[in-house]
């Protein structure tokens, strides 16, 4: 259905299908989209707004083409190179939107997760770095065929109408995978580091940009559940979110905001340590869920049973009956 009250927008896409924003962020998206003095759009690129953050790291807003919610992308501006994380769906000239925000700099592109709104418009660009847990489904998804989900029978846009010829023409491109820990160089000792925080998928990575303390934390709390003989599998869980943000967890204090993959950004860092605790909840006692919703799945139509457990002063930990543990994603492998 439509929105019943929609965001005032110059985009050129417009929404078919698309339940209204969640309450907690409707509010915020209307008044930074609508009346917003960070906001600035280019020709280049009429599918995207961009909001300058700090004063060399702007936030790449796009709508969502598959009726699930709208993605932020991040690009830095460092001394030497620049840094793009994430590249939505591949609609429009995200390149050339770089270019004309930061020159002619080498550009290094990662990615949070593999994702359809978070990895499409990989194509773009000649190589994509992402968590080496994340390479199997990268490559999975680094074909042709990634859009075909986006239109039904006779062609037409299922969730979002656009000009089907503003999808950018697919090329291979190379995904690199590295290690917890990794640290991009953008030069003049300016370092962005790749955290691993997975669960919502196998390689799911946050990324800290040192210079400012700030964290781009692509899609930390949807938990998901492994697939059959998948590399990784054990990280599909609320167990191995918790882990990670137990490693994480003494330098929650120099990490002064979070930039998230969907809604307000710019949220205090205090909420790493809340998201920590309602997944030490749920590992306590799984059955201390806050609601429950049976969801379809967008690409295939199949129905998940969703759990949630709020998290203090954000959103929630969503997850399945069988996405909790690190042992029973070993034991579904065998």
């Amino acid at each position: 259905m439509r929105p019943s009250r929609p965001i005032k927008s110059d985009l050129k896409t417009h929404r078919i299908k698309l339940e209204e924003e969640k309450p907690t962020r409707w509010p915020y998206m209307k008044i930074l989209r609508e009346y917003s003095t960070l906001k600035r759009e280019y020709a280049v690129d009429p599918y995207a707004e961009v909001y300058q953050m700090r004063d060399n790291v702007w936030a790449i807003f796009t709508e969502s083409l598959d009726g699930m919610g709208d993605p932020w992308m991040y690009l830095i501006d460092g001394p030497e190179k620049a840094m793009l994380i994430d590249t939505s769906f591949g609609l429009g000239d995200l390149k050339g939107l770089c270019r004309e925000i930061i020159g002619d700099k080498p550009l290094i592109v990662a990615n949070t997760h593999w994702h359809f709104d978070h990895a499409f418009g990989n194509a773009q660009f000649d190589r994509c770095y992402c968590s080496e847990c994340e390479v199997p489904r990268m490559e999975r998804v680094n074909n042709s065929h990634i859009w075909d989900y986006l239109f039904d029978e006779g062609g037409r846009p299922k969730w979002t109408e656009f000009d089907r010829n503003d999808l950018i023409a697919y090329k291979h491109y190379e995904v690199v995978g590295v290690p917890d820990g990794y640290r991009f160089d953008l030069g003049s000792g300016y370092e962005v580091e790749l955290v691993l925080t997975p669960g919502h998928t196998p390689g799911m990575s946050g990324y800290i940009d040192w210079h400012h303390h700030i964290m781009f934390t692509g899609d930390t709390n949807g938990i998901t559940e492994a697939e059959p003989s998948e590399p990784f599998a054990e990280n599909c869980c609320v167990e191995a979110l918790a882990q990670s943000l137990r490693r994480l967890q003494p330098r929650f204090k120099d990490i002064e905001a979070l930039f998230p993959g969907h809604g307000a950004l710019d949220v205090t860092g205090e909420l790493l340590q809340y998201t920590l605790d309602a997944c030490e909840l749920v590992l306590k006692n799984p059955e201390c869920s806050d609601g429950q919703k049976v969801l379809k799945k967008p690409s295939t139509g199949e129905e998940v049973t969703i759990l949630t457990k709020n998290i203090y002063q954000g959103s929630a930990i969503r997850y399945t009956p069988g996405s909790i543990y690190i042992r029973d994603q070993k034991r579904a492998q065998k």
